[in-house]
């Protein structure tokens, strides 16, 4: 049996290397399929990528979109509040977008990804 504090460091741990291969297979993603998408769509684009790429990863976590907010222009910021046995945790998602114009419409391309866990965001 486990110590709350291991577990809640072996969850830490294994969600760490979770969102790593997450970041990059959401980079792919974006620079092979939804290239050049209207910025308007990216955030609607990038939850369900995600959604579905925890989903196939690792059924064992449970997502819930948290919200969303728009940064600067080109940016979208994502949190997810998340749960693995008895762990409890936030993912978060940065994304910088160059875009080809000013308006919502205008295309836009990925220019940097992170997707991360905070140590201080898990709780069991």
């Amino acid at each position: 049996m486990l110590s709350s504090s291991r577990l809640v460091e072996k969850a830490f741990d294994y969600l760490t290397s979770v969102t790593k291969e997450c970041r990059k297979a959401l980079t792919e993603q974006f620079e092979r399929k939804h290239k050049g998408i209207p910025f308007g769509s990216v955030e609607k684009v990038m939850r369900e990528e995600t959604d579905s790429w925890f989903t196939r990863r690792d059924p064992n976590i449970k997502l819930s979109h948290e919200k969303s907010l728009n940064g600067r222009p080109g940016e979208i910021l994502m949190t997810y509040s998340g749960s693995m046995k008895n762990a409890h945790f936030k993912v978060h998602i940065d994304g910088i977008f160059t875009l080809a114009g000013s308006s919502d419409e205008a295309p836009s391309y990925l220019k940097n990804l992170n997707v991360h866990v905070e140590k201080r965001d898990f709780t069991r």
